[in-house]
């Protein structure tokens, strides 16, 4: 099974699901310490029917932690680095979460309750990453399951490359045009990220976008209120650097390639 047994509960199979077996648990890990939050029942038979196909062999601590969910490194059985995100149900503000999707076309039958809804945002992020990925530069998804959405690892060392944010622009207005043009990619592909911001984007060797369960689909009716909010973000935070293009004229040359 791996190392995985040493951070969260792990359960047998048995004939009657319902009664599984509670194993060891390191309350030393970090993992531990948002146990509760993050790893209840049905996540922890999420993670077990994962590692059981081989898509996770270990999860090592915790990477990150955003409004909704929380990321996790991890390998699976060939030894790959992956990332686990892990969509938190107890917490989430599924009201909120709700309000997005039913105005996405392709979620709008989801049903109104919390574990619904969680599903459904982590399914909507794994389908936005599939169609960002072949556009710009993402991690890419590998597999969702109920609340947990496995993808590729985007860092170094089991840390993750840093965000625009945590870094000092050295060519602010170079990074500012990839970034314009690949939200411009993404729109010609149909899709809008919706959330984007100096703290969802990754600097390594290339830039890349992450977070993408709020994305949506053209069709959306405030699919270019998104967009105008996508350039508006990025234009704020690089005026701190250079005079940026006006937010109008930025929207204008998206929406007319």
């Amino acid at each position: 099974m791996g190392i995985i047994e040493d951070h969260i509960d792990v359960y047998e199979r048995r004939e009657d699901i319902k009664n599984l077996k509670r194993e060891r648990v390191n309350r030393d890990s970090d993992i531990f310490k948002v146990r509760d939050e993050v790893f209840d029942q049905s996540t922890r038979l999420t993670l077990f029917k994962l590692m059981n196909n081989g898509y996770i062999e270990s999860l090592n601590g915790e990477i990150a932690t955003g409004k909704e969910a929380n990321v996790f490194y991890g390998k699976d059985e060939n030894g790959k680095e992956i990332a686990v995100k892990i969509y938190r149900i107890a917490t989430s503000n599924f009201n909120k979460m709700y309000s997005y999707l039913i105005g996405d076309p392709r979620f709008y039958h989801t049903k109104k309750d919390k574990r619904s809804t969680v599903f459904a945002w982590a399914k909507r992020e794994y389908k936005n990453l599939k169609i960002a990925s072949e556009v710009i530069n993402v991690p890419k998804p590998i597999i969702t399951r109920n609340n947990v959405l496995i993808m590729e690892f985007l860092g170094k060392s089991m840390k993750a490359f840093p965000t625009l944010k945590e870094v000092n622009s050295k060519e602010p207005e170079k990074e500012f045009n990839i970034i314009l043009e690949n939200i411009g990619k993404l729109y010609k592909a149909g899709l809008i990220h919706a959330d984007l911001s100096e703290y969802n984007i990754l600097m390594g060797k290339k830039i890349y976008f992450i977070d993408f369960a709020q994305g949506t689909i053209k069709n959306n009716i405030m699919a270019q209120d998104f967009l105008k909010r996508d350039i508006e973000n990025i234009s704020r935070y690089f005026s701190n650097y250079f005079e940026v293009p006006d937010v109008e004229e930025s929207l204008k040359g998206i929406l007319n390639e």
